[in-house]
C-alpha cells in the first residue's frame, strides 16, 4: 500500500516548450526549495504530433495534448506506479505536499486514477479531498498507473485536448482533487495552449470566498 508519493526526476515531469527557458528555471526553482528534482518533458510542437487526434483542435491544441499523452505512454511503457505531471505555470499552495499525504492517509480508494490538484470549480467541503467530476484544467495532476492505462484505452482510436480526456476519465468515480487547491496558474505569460486557461480573476475570487489568501501560494 502506498504510504507516501515519492516525487524525483523519475516520475514527476514538467511540460514546457524548448524555448521557455525562464518559465522552466522557474519551476527547477520551486522544486528544489521543497527538497525535490523534477525533470523538463520538452513540449511537442505541431510538427511532432503523431498520434491521431479529433480535426476539431487546432493544430497547437493537437501539439498540447500530444504532451500529456505521451508522458501517459511513457508511464505505461515504463511500469511507473504514478507520475506526476506539470504545466511550467504551475504554482503551488504552500502545505501541498501536507495534503498530499493527507489523500494518502484518509484515501480509501486503492484502485484510484488520478488526483487533480488544481480543477476548473471549487469542490465542497473544502479542505476536504473529494471525488473530482466534471472538471477540466490540466496544470497539475497525478496519474496512476491503472489511470494512465484506462486513459488511452478509452482514447486508443482518437485523442481530445487533453483537459476533455482527463474529464472522461473522471467518470469512472476513482479521481480526486481538493479546495482550495493545491496549484493555480500564475495567470500570465504560459505558451502551451490549454482551450480551458484558468482565469486568474476567478481564482481569486472563489479564494476570497472561503477567506484564503493567495500569499498562501508561492508565485
Amino acid at each position: 500500500m502506498l504510504k507516501t508519493f515519492r516525487i524525483n526526476e523519475r516520475n514527476t515531469f514538467c511540460i514546457s516548450l524548448a524555448n521557455s527557458e525562464v518559465r522552466w528555471m522557474k519551476m527547477k526553482d520551486r522544486f528544489g526549495r521543497e527538497g525535490y528534482s523534477v525533470k523538463r518533458w520538452i513540449a511537442s510542437t505541431p510538427a511532432q504530433v503523431t498520434d491521431r487526434f479529433s480535426d476539431s483542435l487546432s493544430p497547437f491544441q493537437k501539439a498540447c495534448a500530444q504532451s500529456h499523452v505521451n508522458i501517459w505512454k511513457h508511464a505505461v511503457n515504463k511500469g511507473l506506479p504514478y507520475v506526476f505531471i506539470l504545466e511550467d505555470d504551475a504554482c503551488f499552495d504552500r502545505n501541498w505536499l501536507l495534503r498530499l499525504q493527507e489523500f494518502i492517509d484518509t484515501n480509501r480508494d486503492s484502485e484510484w486514477d488520478a488526483i487533480f490538484l488544481n480543477a476548473s470549480e471549487p469542490v465542497e467541503p473544502a479542505f476536504t479531498w473529494v471525488e473530482a467530476k466534471e472538471h477540466v484544467l490540466a496544470a497539475g495532476y497525478i496519474l496512476s498507473l491503472k489511470g494512465a492505462k484506462a486513459i488511452l484505452e478509452i482514447f486508443k482510436d482518437c485523442f481530445y485536448a487533453s483537459d476533455w480526456m482527463t474529464l472522461v476519465l473522471q467518470r469512472r468515480g476513482h479521481s480526486y482533487t481538493y479546495f482550495p487547491w493545491l496549484i493555480i496558474q500564475e495567470g500570465e505569460g504560459s505558451q502551451l495552449g490549454s482551450p480551458y486557461k484558468g482565469d486568474f480573476e476567478k481564482v481569486l475570487r472563489c479564494l476570497g470566498d472561503i477567506k484564503y489568501s493567495l500569499n498562501n501560494y508561492n508565485i
